[in-house]
């Protein structure tokens, strides 16, 4: 129900803001691995979709991530996101409740000139929204912050390499452990739509008293015009104690100009007005 009225009022924003000049959307979903890529001064981009794993046959869980992305100049983006309506099954039952609401910000570094940014930050805050009488979260707020980075290799394949760490809540008002994060996801424009990727990704440990894992997973982009995005994939565990399965799909949009007169986009088009009037006039 939550990502249905999501997706309704996601439409609503794209109805209003249909005459924003725009650049070709760049989501971060759907794999782990983010890109250094900030959204476009006064956009709004909406990120959202579904997450099925199964940890093995009788432990399966679902998720409907969510996030909102607004730039807010050319080097910063804020966002706020959500693991949307999460269900865990397994032999004792099934568990159903909201998941975590996440709020960052993704900051540029270092840039080419006229280019996309070589180096990004992405502190973020996860607040203990989901219930931790039912399993679905921790019940502690979790702090991280990744570096990411990314370069094209030739004509077509671009690499996107992250490293994050955090301080996550261990549940129990017991200390916080800390988290490390590694990944790599490698893509391949193979036309001006499709955009395939494989990704490796690494965890130091989920909780207090585990041990690293590692997962692989593959999937694919398809751009639909400069607005939209849609994607899917699959996930399998590398290690022991990784999830052994996962599949997920999901949608990215932008839905307009949401800073008025302060966004790039208004000033681009307050600039071709006042280029045509001058034009009109000779």
């Amino acid at each position: 129900m939550k990502v249905s009225l999501a997706l309704a009022a996601a439409l609503v924003l794209v109805s209003a803001g249909r005459s924003a000049a725009q650049e070709a959307i760049e989501p971060d979903r759907p794999d782990v691995t983010n890109g250094t890529h900030i959204v476009g001064t006064g956009l709004l981009q909406i990120e959202f979709g579904g997450l099925f794993t199964r940890n093995d046959p009788t432990l399966s869980a679902f998720g409907s991530p969510f996030t909102a992305r607004v730039g807010l100049t050319e080097w910063i983006e804020a966002r706020v996101g959500t693991d949307g309506l999460l269900t865990q099954a397994d032999d004792n039952g099934r568990v159903v409740g909201f998941g975590n609401v996440q709020v960052g910000a993704k900051l540029r570094l270092w840039a080419d000139p006229g280019g996309i940014p070589v180096l990004s930050i992405l502190p973020t805050i996860n607040i203990p929204t989901a219930s931790a009488d039912k399993g679905l979260g921790s019940g502690q707020a979790d702090y991280t912050i990744a570096v990411l980075t990314g370069s094209d290799i030739g004509r077509h394949v671009h690499a996107d390499v992250n490293y994050g760490i955090g301080a996550i809540g261990s549940g129990d008002e017991r200390a916080r452990f800390v988290q490390h994060l590694a990944s790599i996801s490698v893509s391949d424009a193979i036309s001006d739509n499709w955009n395939p990727y494989v990704e490796v990704f690494w965890f130091s440990r989920q909780d207090i008293g585990g041990s690293s894992l590692t997962s692989i997973d593959a999937g694919a982009i398809y751009q639909i015009g400069a607005r939209y995005a849609v994607d899917g994939g699959i996930q399998f565990g590398a290690t022991a104690n990784a999830p052994r399965f996962a599949a997920f799909g999901g949608l990215s949009m932008i839905v307009g100009d949401v800073l008025g007169q302060q966004g790039a986009v208004a000033r681009q088009r307050t600039a071709e007005a006042r280029a045509a009037r001058a034009s009109s006039r000779k």
